[in-house]
């Protein structure tokens, strides 16, 4: 896998509900595991409706967790808007 640097990551208060409510991980979880992270490991999907996006394997509160990224414009790169994050061992 490669690895990603994500340095400024923008949550829709609809993404912060739907990854509380559905699978019970907090805003500040997802901003602590990839927010200036080293050495993320991720691959970069290109989905048919929602277009290209990096999926990030990482962990919150020990337990492996996906966190969907997608690239965001911005002048001074590596920003990204959060898709989803739920986690992978349930």
């Amino acid at each position: 896998m490669k690895e990603l640097w994500v340095a400024r990551l923008f949550i829709s208060e609809r993404t912060v509900h739907k990854i509380v409510q559905r699978h019970h991980i907090g805003e500040h979880e997802v901003r602590h595991a990839v927010v200036c992270v080293a050495g993320l490991a991720y691959v970069w999907d290109e989905d048919p409706d929602r277009g290209l996006r990096a999926i990030v394997k990482t962990a919150v509160r020990g337990r492996p967790v996906l966190i969907v990224l997608y690239p965001r414009a911005d002048p001074l790169g590596d920003s990204y808007n959060l898709g989803s994050a739920y986690f992978v061992d349930q």
